[in-house]
């Protein structure tokens, strides 16, 4: 297990930025998941605390698009959720405070879906003005 020693925390609407010194190596940069939780509460990510890593949502669950980010102090990061009908549902910055910022965007898929529907969405994660990653997800109908 990789112990991260986490800087600051930033609460962003809806979501979070937790500075960190050090990346765990078992997922990738940007990635989805359900939810991160602290199961030994010492305020730290620790690697095995991501839970539902995965592509395919249904529209009950838990969604929470995760970034990874090692730029400068003070490069400008932000992000555009887009949903499947072409519209930015959602789209903020921030500042880079620390080696490397941890973005956690949180939302309820049910939410995503009354809003543009089911489908292929995607998150496009920028630092310093430039695309750097586009992560795509599906969500799906609950079954009748």
């Amino acid at each position: 297990m990789f112990q991260l020693v986490a800087a600051m925390v930033l609460l962003v609407t809806s979501g979070c930025a937790i500075m960190q010194t050090e990346i765990p190596p078992t997922h990738p940069d940007f990635f989805v998941c359900n939810w991160y939780v602290d199961r030994n509460q010492n305020g730290k990510i620790d690697d095995d605390e991501w839970e539902g890593i995965k592509d395919d949502f249904r529209e009950f669950e838990h969604i929470s698009f995760v970034g990874y980010f090692r730029q400068k102090p003070g490069t400008e990061l932000s992000f555009k959720l887009i949903g499947p009908d072409g519209s930015i549902y959602k789209q903020k910055s921030l500042k880079q405070t620390a080696k490397t910022t941890i973005w956690c965007q949180e939302y309820k898929a049910k939410d995503l879906v009354n809003a543009c529907g089911a489908g292929v969405w995607s998150i496009e994660w920028y630092a310093g003005g430039k695309l750097v990653n586009i992560t795509t997800i599906r969500i799906l109908k609950n079954p009748d």
